[in-house]
């Protein structure tokens, strides 16, 4: 990596000009005229609700396909795909289901709606991913399931955790929120438990503002997340015989219409974003300190919801991980949050949970997730859209790190006076 000298070597947080002006980036979402005619269209036929048209539907079924499922369904939001997928696995009061301690909230309060208790395990280090041996060790004779996140695209170790689950008869729920496109083993991520679950919120890798996927293979298990979806109908029978409970889950077909388009230009997206996290990977893993988040080599593809690397403060004079970021952020590049451990949340360390869930009495204030608290104050996230620039502007990330570390002790000491 060359290095620059004189007065382009003062990081912007000390003055001087930033490497890679914010304005500059490419703007997230992204649509055209392709996105503008659909809604149109959805428009003037009058077909907006999900059960007059087809568009939502046809997303679902596409993106499944795309993700090497045999089926789909399209939903309000992410969050309800994971309900609607432990539903229909018969996960309910006095059941146990393990996920992840690095992940968004959504993971573990899907796991509440439907009256079940979350156990929260550990990650793995440097992919951030579910810990096996944690899974492991976590089962109990209440267990009846297994959500596994793929953090930032990046998934998790399939062969261990699908093993897991089918040697000891748990229902394994994928949370592809992170990983549109991302591939293990040259097969697509969703379709290797009895259900996996996508977003389409905003931040997502496809969007349309809200919206969700969810995927599977197995018809009996569809089935019943389509009456979960759909107020407790039966499929094929009369529109209002509720047989059971369920709720209205379903996508509108504006959104339905928005992300059709946004499929069909993923793929080359999806492309560019790889090619460019390898790239960015490679350059910052020069740099003392700076660690990329492990990319497992039976990956074939990484959907990299956002670019993610290890810092660690040593390497870089004592300074702070919130000063490293905000002195990168000075430099134009936009990052996103960690998320918190999901042990630290005041949900969680309060119990504060809905009236009819108090009977759950687990002390998660004495929970300790030491993997997923370190990754919480020691991982930088980088947003998504900085993947699809010009591959010499993404590596100005790469320099603009290297320009903060050379720089590290002016910049430790200016955060300590502050």
């Amino acid at each position: 990596m060359p290095r620059v000298s004189g007065a382009d070597d003062v990081p912007a947080v000390l003055g001087g000009a930033p490497i890679c002006p914010a304005d500059s980036w490419p703007r997230w979402p992204q649509w055209d005229d392709t996105e503008r005619a659909a809604l149109l269209a959805a428009l003037d036929d009058g077909g907006w609700w999900t059960g007059d048209g087809g568009r939502a539907q046809a997303f679902a079924d596409d993106f499944a396909r795309f993700q090497d499922a045999s089926m789909g369904l399209a939903f309000t939001n992410g969050t309800h795909t994971l309900e609607a997928a432990l539903a229909a696995c018969g996960v309910g009061e006095g059941d146990e289901v393990i996920v992840p301690g690095l992940t968004f909230v959504a993971t573990a309060t899907a796991v509440l709606a439907v009256n079940a208790e979350p156990v929260l395990v550990d990650i793995d280090r440097w992919s951030l991913c579910i810990d096996p041996d944690a899974i492991e060790a976590a089962i109990t004779d209440r267990t009846r399931a297994v959500v596994a996140v793929h953090v930032a695209g990046a998934a998790c170790d399939l062969d261990r955790v699908v093993a897991l689950c089918a040697d000891r008869g748990l229902a394994l729920v994928e949370d592809c929120a992170h990983a549109h496109g991302t591939r293990w083993r040259g097969k697509g991520v969703g379709s290797f438990g009895a259900f996996g679950s996508f977003s389409m919120q905003r931040s997502k890798l496809m969007t349309a503002g809200e919206g969700g996927v969810l995927i599977g293979s197995d018809a009996t298990l569809m089935a019943r997340a389509w009456s979960y979806w759909n107020c407790g109908r039966v499929q094929g029978g009369a529109g209002y015989h509720h047989a059971g409970y369920g709720s209205n889950l379903r996508m509108t077909e504006w959104q339905g219409a928005v992300l059709r388009a946004q499929l069909a230009r993923f793929p080359e997206q999806h492309r560019r974003r790889n090619a460019a996290a390898v790239a960015l990977g490679s350059q910052l893993a020069t740099i003392p300190g700076l660690t990329p988040q492990a990319r497992d080599p039976r990956m074939d593809a990484q959907g990299n919801y956002c670019f993610v690397f290890h810092y660690d403060a040593a390497q870089f004079a004592g300074l702070s991980l919130r000063g490293f970021e905000a002195a990168l952020a000075a430099e134009g590049v936009p990052l996103d949050s960690p998320y918190p451990a999901l042990n630290t949340l005041e949900i969680f360390r309060t119990n504060n949970f809905a009236p009819r869930l108090r009977h759950l009495t687990r002390d998660y204030s004495r929970l300790s997730l030491p993997e997923s608290e370190r990754a919480a104050k020691s991982t930088v996230w980088v947003e998504h859209r900085v993947l699809l620039a010009e591959l010499d502007k993404v590596l100005d990330l790469a320099h603009a790190c290297e320009r903060i570390h050379r720089n590290a002790a002016a910049i430790a000491a200016l955060e300590t006076r502050r």
